[in-house]
């Protein structure tokens, strides 16, 4: 496969739309609609999920040691985000499936070091072609996991409202609010804290805030268990934190409006972390990082910045098999990964773009909130 950005016709796929879902009401009946509506998908992906993980890395965990991580977090959880632990036992109790491994699912990333990962653009209002900002990101990681992938929107009472494409069983991931909040995230390399919360909770905080003053503040305000990497649109424009155990640090758009964000750390204060956690990066997360960058600057010189601009980047086979569109390859330790999705978000329009599958291969749908 070449590194060219590749002009192709979408309209003549056949669609792959995910299943979607609109809950309402308290954290629990949320929580029942969902585990009512995808039972099987919430049992099949609690099976999987240790699976998957073990597939990832070098160290293989038991369910008994994982359920006595992800037991960690009940209390945490309890204690900050009360709702979105009601949900998850609502969850449980309607799928059947026990709350503790619903725990797993939402605290995977605390089990252990994996290789997974992603690219994430942020694009301003005033370099975006449509003048409205957005965000995307490609999903590399099992291809097992998209059958068992939904879009729901949830309208919690008193709660903003949200839509999140998402395993059914997570408290939310990738998505977009009815304040104009859109998140996508990259898995990123540094400390961690088993006393600390997993991360999806605070995807869930950030995708329930009314502003985006009030999603920093959801993200500071709880102990954090992992590094991670916020790449988020908003009405005021691109928002990327990087986040760690220790502290919450912005990195800026550049003076175009562009931001490109990958696996590895960009803040200056966390710049030590690529040295000092030089094997959680993932898959030439620089070149990616890098290669994101030229592409958009062309674009820049010539005009705007448009949706096809940013379905075109994150088709990009440059750099082979870890490029931004990433395909199977005969890599032991992750080759079995491909970019299960691409995703791109219009928070301001309320929707957001999915490809079930490469993008280089499969089109994109559209999805409003429900």
């Amino acid at each position: 496969m070449d590194g060219k950005i590749r002009n192709k016709d979408m309209t003549s796929n056949t669609s792959k739309r995910f299943p979607e879902l609109v809950v309402s009401g308290s954290p629990i009946e949320m929580g029942h609609q969902i585990g009512e509506h995808f039972r099987q998908q919430i049992v099949d992906v609690s099976d999987l999920v240790l699976d998957r993980f073990n597939k990832g890395t070098q160290q293989q965990i038991s369910w008994e040691r994982a359920e006595i991580v992800a037991s960690l977090s009940f209390a945490r959880v309890k204690e900050f985000f009360p709702d979105s632990l009601a949900e998850l036992y609502g969850t449980a109790q309607a799928s059947g499936v026990p709350v503790e491994r619903l725990m797993v699912l939402n605290a995977r990333n605390m089990l252990g070091d994996t290789s997974e990962g992603c690219t994430s653009i942020m694009i301003s209002a005033e370099s975006s072609g449509s003048g409205k900002g957005f965000a995307g990101q490609n999903w590399d990681n099992d291809p097992a996991m998209a059958p068992l992938s939904a879009v729901i929107t949830r309208k919690g009472t008193r709660k903003t409202p949200f839509t999140s494409w998402m395993q059914p069983g997570l408290v939310a991931y990738m998505g977009f609010n009815s304040a104009g909040i859109g998140i996508c995230m990259n898995a990123l390399n540094g400390p961690s804290d088993a006393s600390g919360m997993p991360w999806y909770f605070f995807v869930r905080a950030i995708l329930e805030s009314g502003s985006t003053a009030d999603a920093v503040r959801a993200v500071k305000s709880a102990p954090r268990a992992l590094t991670a990497n916020a790449a988020m649109i908003t009405d005021e424009g691109p928002l990327n934190l990087e986040v760690t155990p220790e502290s919450v640090e912005s990195v800026r758009s550049d003076s175009e409006g562009i931001l490109i964000h990958t696996n590895h750390c960009v803040h200056p204060v966390f710049e030590s972390h690529n040295a000092d956690f030089a094997d959680r990066i993932y898959g030439q997360s620089f070149e990616r990082r890098d290669r994101g960058q030229t592409l958009l600057s062309k674009q820049l010189v010539i005009g705007q910045i448009s949706l096809d601009h940013a379905k075109n980047l994150l088709s990009d086979h440059d750099g082979f098999p870890t490029s931004i569109c990433r395909h199977p390859n005969a890599d032991l330790n992750t080759g079995w990964q491909r970019t299960v999705i691409s995703i791109i978000l219009e928070p301001s329009e309320r929707r957001m773009h999915i490809s079930n599958g490469n993008p280089c291969e499969n089109a994109y749908e559209t999805y409003n909130a429900g």
